[in-house]
């Protein structure tokens, strides 16, 4: 008895890690949103409304089988069908520049622990279909602190620092633009000077 309870929470467990890894991770989403600007359109799935099919005036659908096709015949009291349009051809959204929310301590292009995890679901994410064969513009910004030619360099390094994670991981270099900043683009409405213009932008191309 006591063996069949330990079987039967061991393949509960079993089921609901299986349930958990078969959940899209919430960031990897949530980069796609961001990165794509198709956040409206995630997770839509709901099924197209099912056609009417005309009647015949005794209810019943007028309708003929050929070779496995049914063509339905409108009956005369029936408004002509319109003319097919053309599905128009997907416009490709604007890039946008997206902040990875990774910081750096001053003078650094350490990533921390939690700025690797991040970049592990940049690069997931870079790999899923809707992003096949799309390019990234790393960017690199610093804080005003230093002259303007050491944070330049030291932006250039922290964004090659980040496509350097990205390529380890799997993403294919040639993918990836590096370019550094230096402290001329702060954030809007933020010092200069303060560490959150430390940081790394990216934007699909």
């Amino acid at each position: 008895m006591k063996r069949l309870v330990g079987l039967g929470i061991m393949g509960g467990l079993l089921a609901a890690s299986g349930a958990a890894l078969a959940q899209p991770d919430a960031e990897q989403t949530q980069l796609l949103c961001e990165l794509t600007g198709d956040c409206a359109d995630a997770g839509a799935n709901d099924a197209a409304p099912a056609a009417t099919v005309p009647t015949a005036p005794s209810g019943e659908p007028r309708s003929s089988a050929t070779r496995g096709f049914t063509f339905t015949r409108a009956t005369g009291s029936e408004a002509p069908a319109a003319a097919p349009v053309a599905a128009a051809t997907p416009e490709r959204r604007p890039s946008r520049a997206v902040d990875l929310r990774i910081t750096f301590p001053p003078n650094s292009t350490a990533l921390a622990s939690d700025a690797q995890a991040r970049l592990r679901n940049v690069a997931a994410v870079l790999g899923t279909p809707v992003l096949a064969g799309r390019r990234l513009r790393i960017e690199g910004h610093t804080d005003s602190s230093g002259s303007a030619a050491a944070n330049l360099d030291l932006s250039r390094r922290r964004a090659q620092s980040v496509a350097d994670f990205l390529i380890a991981a799997g993403v294919d270099r040639t993918r990836l633009d590096v370019v550094g900043y230096g402290a001329s683009r702060p954030l809007p409405g933020v010092a200069p000077q303060a560490a959150r213009n430390r940081r790394v932008m990216a934007v699909l191309l």
